[in-house]
């Protein structure tokens, strides 16, 4: 998926379509991977990326659509987007709440891209919740051209009755960008 940068996290080879024999495509075949999704820990960990890719694109570029992915409850510490670069927890009791912190940080225009060092590492907490941890790298266009900020971040997503994914805990942080 492209981002204002031009840049993509989507790993999806291009070239000439199948053909009869080709991949199989179902239901069970989605998140623009040819690899079947036939099993729930498997379209849990598709979901997962997914899920994590839509946030960060609406943190970069529709912060009104921040709030379809948050859970109530969610918990969050976020230097990055946080007042002052605090970090203090958050949540839907503190003052600013997370929403708030999300939306305020991503209605300033901070980041205008963001790109994925490498495929998040996923792991079901239970059948209907996803926990991933990832290095990714923001962009923002400064004065002096674009800059970067290198982080790492761990989030958590409970999916609903409904089967809607919701954001229930986020933790990001400045990293090291010697490491890759």
């Amino acid at each position: 998926m492209p981002t204002v940068l031009g840049m993509t996290n989507d790993k999806k080879k291009t070239g000439p379509s199948p053909g009869p024999g080709g991949p199989h495509v179902s239901s069970s075949t989605t998140m623009g991977s040819n690899e079947r999704l036939d099993t729930i820990s498997k379209r849990n960990h598709a979901a997962a990326r997914e899920m994590e890719t839509l946030l960060w694109r609406a943190l970069c570029d529709e912060p009104e659509s921040l709030k379809e992915y948050i859970a109530h409850d969610c918990v969050m510490i976020n230097p990055l987007l946080a007042p002052g670069g605090s970090c203090e927890p958050l949540s839907k009791d503190t003052q600013p709440n997370v929403v708030d912190v999300l939306q305020a940080g991503a209605n300033g225009n901070k980041f205008t891209g963001y790109r994925f060092h490498h495929d998040p590492f996923v792991v079901e907490v239970d059948l209907m919740a996803v926990a991933l941890v990832y290095k990714l790298s923001l962009f923002w266009q400064g004065k002096r051209g674009t800059k970067e900020i290198v982080a790492s971040a761990s989030s958590t997503w409970r999916q609903t009755a409904g089967a809607d994914w919701l954001l229930v805990a986020f933790h990001v942080a400045y990293a090291d960008d010697d490491e890759d």
